[in-house]
């Protein structure tokens, strides 16, 4: 038989482990069990008023031009690493 056709063996988890997943099983189920439609409800009826709370600080972006992608025109600083990588290249053509 190859090497390719064999099986991996997997070890079984340890005690430790085991345990360790029980527990995260359990708390994962608790809080699956919190997550209702009446909680959600709940939780969209808090943002609203959060978001009303605060609207007097809102910025209105009427007045402002904005752009999901500006073509580098507000291109990002060179890092220090990227510059020095730049500067050995510099070097090497030299």
């Amino acid at each position: 038989m190859t090497s390719s056709n064999r099986k991996k063996e997997i070890a079984n988890e340890s005690l430790k482990t085991q345990k360790a997943r029980e527990k995260l099983q359990k708390r994962l189920e608790v809080i699956d069990a919190q997550i209702t439609k009446e909680a959600i409800d709940k939780k969209a009826s808090e943002i609203q008023r959060w978001i009303a709370r605060n609207a007097s600080n809102r910025v209105s972006l009427k007045d402002k031009s904005i752009s999901l992608f500006d073509e580098n025109q507000n291109a990002a600083d060179i890092s220090i690493k990227v510059a020095k990588i730049a500067e050995q290249l510099q070097k090497l053509s030299d």
